[in-house]
């Protein structure tokens, strides 16, 4: 074999583990993967077999025995309906990734480029019989033939047609990614013409090497500025939380309490000055906490809150059934959820009301229920299932004048959301009380 020839295996097989690193890279992140990710994982897959399958043409031409002859011949049909089906997958990921600008592009063109590049793969069939393509000849060598010309306008053209795609909606892309995605279309094409007209040197599959990694470290940029939003958007939530559980109206109404008790009931007033001091050190420090914490923490919050409020609604009730406590839960996750249920469920009601805390789990999640008997309100849509699945949230509508208890609830579920991929379900019904189901799953539990 010539110099040329270690030296188009040696590039190859380096192109094909950068490949395979990238995809490693992007699978084993442990996040729940975007279908703009799972299909450029794809190209990456094609691009690495094609590599590898074109690395063993080369190193095994020439030799005589039968291992050597079936590898050359399998390797080479893999190179010419690989590339083809490289080409479809690319344009599947062009299209979800246009998708995802709000362009108005349709899954034609990904129908499109598969028909021509079935087409293309049917041709190569075609030609391991009456060899228009290529041959291997008896020394285990392989030849072009003169119609090779056609199988490369196959991919020219329809590089052609993914950049018509990237000019169409080049508006509503940013110019890093237009780069991104020119490069991949651009140098595989210069690569094709230079291959027309000077064989044995393996240029193209390198150029899509190249491209690739283009196109990686434009996700990977943007993955940064993704997850920048979200911790911008967290602390931003958690100061909202904050700020929508120490209001000027309960701290009066705390601080009047231990003012009465101190002169009636001296030491159940140093305790209310206990759990007063306890439950504000517990929103403050919700303001730096930067994980999910124990939800046996977050129960000595809610207990503390409750050692305040109970001094002023006697018949509100707290029942628990607490079958599990070993999982983890974003700070002020749960006793947002019981002042509503006790401010807007069962202090309305002229008897008072039972508020019932429970939690259990299955072999997918942990689940945290908080229910009330109180007043109940209209949802515009029931968004709670209690067959033991997680649902995605759906929008509620919150009782007349609880724009609060909205912000509580839609910070929660964000939290929830960010920090350990859950969900914050909610059903009620007027005169029937209401139901709170938080579901973490176990697999994304993060502590």
């Amino acid at each position: 074999m010539s110099t040329v020839g270690y030296m188009n295996i040696a590039m190859e097989i380096f192109g094909g583990l950068l490949s395979l690193i990238f995809i490693l890279c992007i699978s084993l992140t442990g996040l729940k993967k975007e279908r703009l990710e799972q299909l450029y994982i794809r190209v990456l897959a094609m691009n690495m077999a094609l590599l590898f399958c074109d690395a063993a043409a080369w190193f095994f031409k020439g030799h005589m025995d039968i291992f050597s002859r079936v590898i050359v011949r399998v390797a080479n049909f893999g190179v010419f309906t690989l590339g083809y089906i490289l080409l479809a997958v690319f344009t599947d990921y062009l299209v979800c990734f246009a998708a995802t600008k709000n362009c108005g592009i349709t899954k034609k063109p990904s129908q499109i480029m598969w028909a021509l590049s079935l087409a293309a793969i049917g041709l190569t069939v075609l030609s391991q019989f009456n060899h228009m393509y290529y041959i291997i000849d008896a020394n285990n060598i392989y030849h072009r033939q003169d119609w090779f010309w056609l199988s490369q306008v196959f991919g020219i053209v329809c590089m052609l047609i993914n950049g018509n795609l990237l000019i169409r909606y080049r508006k509503y892309m940013e110019r890093k990614e237009q780069v991104a995605l020119w490069a991949y279309i651009l140098m595989p094409v210069i690569a094709m013409v230079i291959q027309l007209f000077i064989y044995g040197i393996a240029v193209l599959y390198i150029a899509t090497t190249i491209s690739a990694l283009c196109i990686y470290i434009s996700i990977q940029v943007e993955q940064a500025r993704r997850f920048d939003q979200k911790e911008l958007e967290l602390e931003r939530n958690k100061t909202a939380v904050m700020l929508s559980q120490i209001q000027p109206h309960f701290m009066y109404n705390a601080l009047n309490t231990i003012h009465f008790l101190c002169r009636t009931q001296p030491e159940v007033a140093a305790s209310a000055v206990e759990n007063f001091s306890d439950y504000l050190r517990g929103n403050l420090d919700a303001l730096t906490q930067e994980t999910t914490i124990p939800f046996s923490r977050e129960l000595e919050h809610l207990k503390s809150y409750l050692g305040i409020e109970q001094l002023r609604f006697p018949d509100v009730n707290i029942a628990y059934d607490l079958k599990t406590e070993d999982f983890f839960l974003p700070a002020l996750t749960l006793q947002p959820m019981v002042e509503n249920a006790i401010r807007y469920g069962v202090t309305p009601k002229e008897d008072g009301g039972t508020v019932s805390i429970s939690t259990w789990e299955d072999g997918t999640a942990w689940y945290l229920q908080v229910e009330d008997d109180g007043v109940g309100f209209e949802p515009q849509k029931k968004d709670l299932d209690m067959g033991g699945r997680c649902q995605s949230p759906e929008p509620i509508r919150h009782p007349e004048n609880t724009q609060r208890s909205h912000i509580g609830i839609s910070n929660t579920r964000r939290r929830l959301e960010v920090l350990c991929g859950g969900t914050l379900t909610v059903n009620s019904a007027p005169g029937k009380g209401t139901r709170v189901l938080i579901c973490i799953p176990k697999k994304e539990e993060a502590q």
